[in-house]
């Protein structure tokens, strides 16, 4: 027995549709039995899709039942290992979109094919969410072709489960031709009770559908992304990791994460200049889409490179580094920033503003303080902050004075006590 338990993929966000999905099947199953069981039949005659009736909603509704508690299980199975990834990656609304795109295509194709070849079976029932199920497979063998899916494998001269990776479109291309197969056959035996052609239909609909929707080349660039990353968790394989990553940049040079991929993987070894210039892209990018990341990564691009920005980037970063509450390393960048730029700039007479205010509010230094204004002062003569400056460095003397008496005070009482 093969069966698909999961794949090498990792969710990004919660799958709220492939939830709502399962739980709506559930809702409909529970509501058969009770029904059932209270001795009514015959509403499913209502819901269920019967080629040869005129009811358009059965196209809809058919999906939602199923003939017993197995079927449902192995619709679910199905719908959670490969459901989940689909809607993570083109969205919730495309992914309930090609879901009962592809079960109303299932159910006109399994309708056109009762109709051509067996007319007398244009009144059997057909119900069951396989046929969207297997749209969603279509598409995840187009848009996620490069991942791998878990099966478990359980000979039956053995009883112990084996969990084997094997390539999306092996997998998914050996259940296709089971489905083509068990179509041809149904043709010759119309009692075998399965309806392979709704597998068939759905499954070419959602390839169909990603062909149309131009999805191919986001999956190509998310394939780079994928092989890039997976490379560089490895041992081995680094330049491959680095060549799949740079393929992807061609399509995405805007993607903060990549260069920041980069960046750590051309750095491994050593800290190169191509790695620099990968933190730095990053940095630029996320300053406004993720300010906290971009933070974060520039304490990183510090540890290895101790390089600070432009007065006004660095100047940026440092706001959001002492929001952060990295209080000290946001005065070591700006004594370097301070230290390597001069002349005539705004933004590098605010640096020397902010470094005096850290070290005088937050860092309790007064001494640092008053001689960062000192330098203020003295090279800036011509700032409009010159007086807010000169002000704040009376009174970070005046403190720093008074607590220079204290201690001596203080040094003084100890000395008379002790004798």
């Amino acid at each position: 027995m093969i069966l698909p338990v999961g794949t090498n993929l990792k969710l990004k966000r919660t799958p709220w549709a492939t939830i709502g999905l399962m739980a709506a099947n559930m809702l409909v199953f529970i509501h058969q039995i009770v029904l059932e069981g209270n001795g009514i039949y015959g509403f499913e005659d209502y819901f269920l899709f019967v080629p040869g009736d005129r009811c358009p909603w059965q196209w809809v509704t058919a999906m939602f039942f199923h003939a017993n508690l197995l079927h449902l299980l192995g619709n679910f199975l199905f719908l959670w290992v490969f459901g989940i990834y689909v809607e993570d990656r083109v969205g919730r609304r495309d992914y309930l979109f090609l879901y009962f795109m592809t079960g109303m295509a299932a159910t006109f194709v399994h309708g056109i094919m009762k109709g051509l070849f067996q007319p007398e079976s244009l009144f059997t029932p057909c119900l069951g969410a396989s046929g969207a199920i297997s749209g969603i497979m279509g598409v995840y063998i187009y848009r996620l072709y490069y991942s791998k899916v878990k099966l478990v494998i359980t000979p039956f001269c053995f009883f112990i489960p084996k969990r084997i990776p094997v390539n999306a479109v092996a997998v998914l291309g050996y259940w296709f031709s089971q489905d083509v197969m068990g179509g041809v056959a149904s043709l010759r035996n119309p009692y075998l009770g399965v309806a392979f052609w709704a597998h068939v239909g759905g499954f070419l609909m959602g390839v169909m559908a990603c062909w149309l929707l131009k999805y191919g080349r986001e999956a190509v660039r998310e394939k780079n992304r994928f092989v890039g990353e997976q490379y560089l968790e490895k041992p081995y394989g680094f330049g491959k990791g680095i060549e799949a990553l740079e393929k992807a940049l061609v399509f995405e040079p805007k993607n903060p994460y990549l260069h920041v991929s980069l960046a750590r993987a051309k750095s491994r070894l050593r800290n190169t200049r191509s790695a620099g210039e990968h933190y730095e892209k990053a940095i630029r990018l996320l300053i406004r889409r993720d300010p906290k990341e971009a933070a974060e990564i520039y304490r990183e691009y510090w540890g290895k490179y101790l390089a600070v920005f432009e007065p006004e980037m660095q100047l940026a970063l440092n706001r959001l580094l002492i929001r952060q509450g990295y209080f000290d390393f946001s005065a070591k960048t700006l004594e370097v920033l301070i230290h390597d730029h001069r002349g005539e700039d705004p933004y590098l007479e605010k640096a020397f503003l902010m470094l005096a205010r850290l070290y005088g509010q937050q860092l309790k230094r007064p001494e640092k303080a008053a001689s960062v204004y000192e330098d203020f002062l003295r090279n800036f003569p011509n700032s409009p902050w010159r007086r807010i400056a000169q002000k704040e460095y009376e009174e970070v003397t005046k403190e720093w004075n008074g607590w220079r008496e204290n201690a001596t005070e203080d040094g003084v009482g100890m000395v008379h006590s002790s004798a």
